[in-house]
């Protein structure tokens, strides 16, 4: 059984170990590239399929989704931790906000111009979604709440399973060890009812 792992914008594999662990105690076999953009961590990620899990944070996680709806049928099941479901949504969202880091992100994400549609998995989720898992914490100010109703009303029109789990107290990344250990529960909770055979 085979699992990609994406890591969010200007990280690297090894600050997602707490994604990448709990998938590994499952006896899961992780692949966790180092990549740049959503559009590179698809690629990544295209050229591993079929697989059993696609998972990311942040960025990783728009590419997780987005490599299961562009591809029915070739991911088993999702895990998307604080991942923007629509891109272009993303960017409203930081432009609106005042400090410095969301205006980078915004200019960022606005310098990609149509690339910005292409990578957004709220375009293709369709028939064939595979069961999602979307964590996300309670304080993220980075991904706003409004992306799991995107999700949620996209699986209530295209019939997949969604779970969304909030942490409490939880920022945009997991910091501490019990937002980490709340994070592996969940994650092996869902595998266990998504993956194990009866």
């Amino acid at each position: 059984m085979r699992a990609v792992v994406f890591h969010g914008r200007g990280s690297s594999p090894d600050k997602v170990d707490w994604l990448i662990s709990p998938l590994e105690k499952f006896g899961l076999s992780v692949s966790a590239p180092q990549i740049k953009d959503v559009a590179d961590a698809y690629e990544a990620g295209a050229s591993l399929l079929p697989l059993e899990v696609a998972a990311g944070h942040s960025m990783g996680g728009t590419a997780a989704l987005l490599l299961a709806a562009r591809n029915p049928g070739k991911v088993k099941c999702v895990i998307s931790v604080a991942g923007p479901v629509d891109r272009r949504l993303q960017l409203q969202w930081l432009e609106s906000r005042g400090d410095k880091f969301s205006k980078r992100l915004a200019n960022e994400l606005a310098s990609l111009g149509h690339v910005l549609d292409e990578t957004s998995p709220s375009r293709y989720i369709g028939p064939g979604m595979p069961p999602v898992l979307y964590i996300r914490g309670e304080r993220d100010e980075i991904v706003p709440r409004s992306h799991v109703d995107i999700l949620v009303g996209l699986a209530d029109k295209f019939n997949f399973y969604v779970d969304v789990v909030e942490i409490a107290g939880m920022g945009h990344t997991p910091k501490s060890d019990d937002e980490k250990e709340k994070i592996a529960r969940v994650i092996t909770n869902f595998l266990e009812k998504h993956l194990r055979t009866p």
